[in-house]
């Protein structure tokens, strides 16, 4: 079976630019990497992004792999992105896909410490309702990571003048994009895997396994988990084991 293309959504503040290690390790093992930027981590000098907008930026994403490239695709979804992610995949599973004629689809999707939502469920309500300690909400519809800061929620397994490269990059969020519904929930129609995190500080483990087991009992198809000593960014802290998982998943 040919490699599918791995099409990368990041989360909340990040950007492309942290999954450079990982599209790195990724590549020398011979897959396509496809990056997405989701709008809703922006300049604050443009109007807050919906989660509507980054939705679409996920579907666009994966489209022009599966039309264009006619390639499979594997969506890899990290913390926020995983609601769009989840959200963005409507009819593009192997048996929709093949209804219209199309050979190729969507081949799974890689949760990693992530959070898909359930359909008719907005990401401030996964939250329960409300803003927690990471979120610092300022005037115009941003937020900015709270204290004690990124390297605590983020980085807590990198050195410290690792963790400050990659806190200088992250942007602020969207907060309209949290407080959207959801429309759809893939992971009821395409295998999914998910890789929990034990050292997480911004989506603690229990939390993790409490999202999964819900989704499962309501019908979701996790068929593939794992866990690793890490961060909220094992795609920085833990590049080859990530890289790996990433890869077990794609080849199955």
């Amino acid at each position: 079976m040919p490699q599918p293309t791995l099409v990368l959504v990041h989360g909340s503040w990040h950007s492309p630019e942290h999954f450079g290690p990982l599209i790195e390790n990724l590549q020398s093992h011979g897959y396509r990497c496809v990056p997405v930027s989701l709008p809703s981590t922006q300049s604050p000098d443009l109007p807050p992004a919906t989660l509507a907008d980054d939705t679409a930026a996920v579907r666009d994403a994966v489209l022009t792999e599966l039309d264009q490239e006619n390639d499979d695709v594997v969506v890899v979804a990290h913390s926020y992105g995983g609601g769009p992610t989840n959200n963005a995949l409507y009819g593009l599973d192997a048996n929709s896909r093949s209804a219209t004629g199309a050979s190729a689809a969507v081949r799974a999707i890689v949760f990693l410490c992530s959070i898909p939502l359930p359909k008719g469920v907005s990401f401030l309500t996964g939250l329960g309702g409300k803003p927690s300690g990471i979120h610092d909400l300022r005037t115009g519809g941003f937020a900015w990571v709270g204290k004690p800061g990124p390297q605590h929620y983020f980085y807590n397994d990198l050195p410290d003048e690792e963790a400050k490269k990659w806190s200088d990059l992250l942007r602020p969020q969207s907060w309209p994009a949290y407080v959207d519904d959801t429309t759809y929930a893939a992971y009821m129609d395409i295998h999914s895997a998910y890789l929990y995190c034990t050292l997480d500080q911004a989506f603690p483990l229990q939390a993790q396994q409490g999202l999964v087991a819900a989704a499962k009992e309501a019908g979701a198809k996790f068929d593939y988990e794992e866990t690793l000593e890490a961060s909220h960014s094992p795609f920085l802290s833990k590049v080859e084991e990530t890289g790996a998982f990433i890869r077990r998943v794609a080849g199955a």
